[in-house]
Order: structure tokens, then C-alpha cells, then sequence
């Protein structure tokens, strides 16, 4: 099974040529699923939402999508009336969506918020109740290969450009070790990164992806994610967009009894 993770699209904020290059390249290397993680637009209008849900039309396999901050209207009335409609309307009615299959089992998770106690609104959050959430998921899976996204990263790397806080992130990190979730999938920094600790006894990988389509770099040029799972152990690809193409620059392979 094929997995593709791309993230921080930001319509209103794009390079078409780097958007072409990565619809070619999907359309050559067909996955299974694709996972939108986050920050779709950039300023959440109706037009970006637009083009946004037309180019999700375009790719080859499912998409499994996840709201960003940048998803969410500026400091206008919208914000607070209705934060969420446009994305709703345009992408997707669930926020925190789920997809199994025989080998792999997916929670996916909105840590954007509309308000945060904290100056920066970009930071993210998680409830109490999508920790149960994450729990009833996998209680109902015998999926060898338990998955969680998120638009925000719940660790920090030294490596990352921005600092970023979830608050209650502790909390979903406790859920992740008592479930046994073996890799936890962000975005948001704009930085392709694969950590790997040991929580409760059980190794999880911790992936994040670079922008996919947006000229808003940091550090790194564009890419998206690939993973690649057997019964036994999962292949993660980092692709980087370089000369009109996108091209594997790293590579991990972690076996599931490690």
C-alpha cells in the first residue's frame, strides 16, 4: 500500500509550475490514498477554496483532508461566526476524518483553532475529546499500522523553522503511547523531517512534510511525503521538487518489529 502526503498547498499563495509537476508526478506514481494535511489556502476564500477543491479533483486516489490554520478566515466577523463553512462547503464536512484498510489505520486530526490563549492563533491545539477520539479509532482497527495526522507538529526539532505550541499536545502525546500509534504525519513548518522516539515501549515515527505547491518556502524547496507499507515495515520517501520534476532525497525504512 501507497501512501502520499502532501500539505501546505496555500491557493491564493501558488506555483503553478511546481503544482503541474506534482499532478504529473502523481498521475505517473498512482497511490493508494493522499493526505491533504493542512493549509489548503491561504486566506481561506471562496476563490482559493475553489481551486483548492478543484485540483483535490484532479489527483488520481482518494484524499483524506485535514484543516490548517491558514484554513481559517482572517481577523473578520467570519472568523467567529462561522470559522469552518467555506472549508466545509468546499472540501470536506469532517473535520477529523478516519479511513482504514487491512493494513493501515488513519485518525486524522483539526488542530486549528479559530482562538487560542496565546498572541499567535497559527499555534495549534487539541481537545480532550479528540484524544477519546483517537482511542475509539483504534479500538475498533486490527490494522496492523496505526496513523495519526495532524496539520501542526506535536514535537519540536531544532531544525524547524518555526516555534510552534499545541496546547494540550501532552496530552495527545500520552494517547499516541498508550495506542501504540506507530506514525504521527504534520505539516505546517514547511520542513520535511522524520524523527523517530520511543514512547511507552513502542517506536512511533514522527513525519513532517515540506510545502507542496507554495512559493511561501522556509529552508527547503517543495516536496511531499511517500510511504510505502508491507505487513512488516513501512518505506517513507521524502521528494523534493528540483529542475521541473520531484525526485526521492532521503529515504527511511523502519520494520514494524524494531
Amino acid at each position: 500500500m501507497k501512501i502520499a502526503q502532501i500539505s501546505d498547498l496555500h491557493f491564493g499563495c501558488l506555483n503553478d509550475e511546481v503544482k503541474t509537476a506534482l499532478l504529473r508526478h502523481l498521475h505517473d506514481d498512482v497511490p493508494d490514498l493522499i493526505i491533504a494535511s493542512g493549509d489548503l489556502t491561504q486566506s481561506a476564500t471562496d476563490g482559493e477554496f475553489e481551486a483548492a477543491r478543484d485540483f483535490l479533483a484532479e489527483l488520481p486516489a482518494r484524499v483524506l483532508s485535514i484543516p490548517g490554520n491558514h484554513d481559517l478566515p482572517g481577523m473578520d466577523i467570519t472568523r467567529f461566526l462561522h470559522p469552518w463553512r467555506r472549508y466545509r462547503r468546499y472540501i470536506a464536512e469532517e473535520m477529523n476524518p478516519q479511513w482504514s484498510s487491512p493494513l493501515v489505520a488513519i485518525k486524522g486530526l483539526n488542530s486549528a483553532r479559530m482562538i487560542l490563549p496565546h498572541w499567535n492563533w497559527a499555534n495549534g491545539a487539541i481537545s480532550d475529546r479528540q484524544c477519546r477520539a483517537v482511542e475509539a479509532t483504534f479500538a475498533a482497527t486490527t490494522a496492523p499500522w496505526r496513523m495519526v495526522v495532524a496539520h501542526h507538529p506535536l514535537i519540536a526539532s531544532p531544525d524547524f523553522p518555526l516555534a510552534v505550541t499545541v496546547f494540550n499536545g501532552r496530552a495527545l502525546l500520552d494517547t499516541l503511547a498508550q495506542q501504540k500509534v506507530d506514525l504521527v504525519l504534520a505539516g505546517h513548518q514547511h520542513h520535511a523531517y522524520i524523527e523517530t522516539r520511543e514512547m511507552g515501549g513502542h517506536t512511533t515515527l514522527f513525519v513532517n512534510a515540506s510545502t507542496a505547491t507554495s512559493t511561501r518556502l522556509r529552508r527547503q524547496p517543495n516536496g511531499f511525503n511517500r510511504l510505502t507499507f508491507s505487513p512488516e515495515a513501512v518505506r517513507i520517501d521524502l521528494l523534493r521538487y528540483q529542475d521541473g520534476a520531484f525526485s526521492v532525497f532521503e529515504a527511511v525504512t523502519h520494520s514494524k518489529s524494531a
